[in-house]
Parts: C-alpha cells; sequence; structure tokens
C-alpha cells in the first residue's frame, strides 16, 4: 500500500472525531505530518527516548509494550494501535525519558506530528483545540476500558477483546494477545479450545 497524500490523512485525522475542520486548519495539520515506514519488528520507540510525537496508522498493527524488572525483564504489552488509530503513548505526558517501547508488529505506514505543536496551534485555532481535546479524550476511554477489561475473569476478557477487538487477536502472536489480557498462554489455549469447541457443538 501507498502512503496517502498529507492533506487527505490530515482530513482522516479531522474526521476520525467526526470534526468539521476548515480547510486552512487542514492544510495546517498536513504541514506538520511526517511520513514515516517501519519495518515488520522494527521498534518504533525504545525506553530512554524521548516521546514527543502523535501517530496516526495509516497501514498495520503496532504494539506497546513495558519490561517488567520483577520477572525477569520480560515484555508485557500495554496496547495495540491498528489502521486508523491514533498512537498516544503515556511517556508523552511526562518529562523523563520514556518507559514504553512501540514495535511494529506488521510493517506500518504512519504519519506523525509533535504533541508540542497541537497544543502551540490549539492555543490558536478552535479546529486544532477540538483535535486536541478529542485525542486526550480518546485517550483516557481508551484507558478506562482497559481498566474494565482486566476487571472480568480471564475467559471475558478474551470474549471482549474477540468481539471489540477481533482484528488485533487475528493479527497478533497468542503471546502478545495473552500478555495484554494478563493471562499464561496456557490459559489462553484453554479458552480458545473451549470456544472452539462450543462452536462445533452448538
Amino acid at each position: 500500500m501507498k502512503p496517502s497524500a498529507p492533506k487527505d490523512i490530515a482530513r482522516a485525522i479531522f474526521q476520525k472525531y467526526d470534526l468539521h475542520a476548515s480547510v486552512d486548519s487542514v492544510s495546517q495539520l498536513s504541514d506538520l505530518l511526517e511520513l514515516h515506514r517501519f519495518k515488520y519488528r522494527t521498534l518504533m520507540q525504545t525506553p530512554g527516548e524521548t516521546a514527543s510525537r502523535i501517530y496516526y496508522i495509516q497501514e498495520g498493527l503496532v504494539c506497546v509494550f513495558h519490561n517488567d524488572k520483577k520477572d525477569g525483564n520480560s515484555a508485557v504489552v500495554d496496547d495495540f494501535f491498528l489502521n486508523g488509530d491514533i498512537l498516544v503513548d503515556a511517556d508523552l505526558f511526562t518529562d523523563r525519558p520514556a518507559e514504553h517501547s512501540v514495535k511494529a508488529i506488521e510493517p506500518i505506514i504512519a504519519f506523525s506530528f509533535s504533541y508540542a505543536s497541537l497544543q502551540r496551534y490549539a492555543g490558536e485555532n478552535r479546529d486544532f483545540n477540538n483535535l486536541l481535546c478529542a485525542i486526550l479524550g480518546e485517550y483516557i476511554l481508551r484507558k478506562e476500558n482497559y481498566i474494565h477489561l482486566l476487571a472480568l475473569s480471564p475467559h471475558d476478557r478474551y470474549v471482549e477483546m474477540l468481539q471489540k477487538h477481533n482484528a488485533v487477536i487475528w493479527r497478533s502472536p497468542a503471546k502478545s494477545i495473552a500478555s495484554y489480557l494478563r493471562m499464561r498462554s496456557e490459559t489462553l489455549s484453554r479458552i480458545r479450545t473451549a470456544l472452539n469447541n462450543e462452536d462445533s457443538n452448538s
């Protein structure tokens, strides 16, 4: 897939949040966009870097994870982002070096813009102020939904993710899905087997 034109991406970003931005605002946002291509398994961000940019994923699938020092520095998946998503990492809101890694699970075409630029434009332009509020609101809602998800039983966690994020499940390694759902890979395998048996018997 080829990258879209920056103005088309800028328009898609506003439309994602049902914002009817002016032609000038779309043009201003397109001027801020930077194109990125990442190969499969490329790290888009590593711990210690400065997180300063927001990404629009045009094509591909990305996971965000941190290393759990209490568990032998194993990778713990915190979120997934796929085509059409806006990737905002928690490290963006701190003055500390990034604690999370961002990895391409599939080849990625993405466009990014700096958080500082968005904040600056938001102070001058209503369209950008609305966009900033929408992006932050979506970020908070994602976190709330994830807290809700983890409060469910392991079986119900998987079923809810299957219903709401089917594409992520089938495009991601099982180990990453198990980590995101905070369960052992063996538990995920048992749940999948049980659900497959239910479908076969129905």
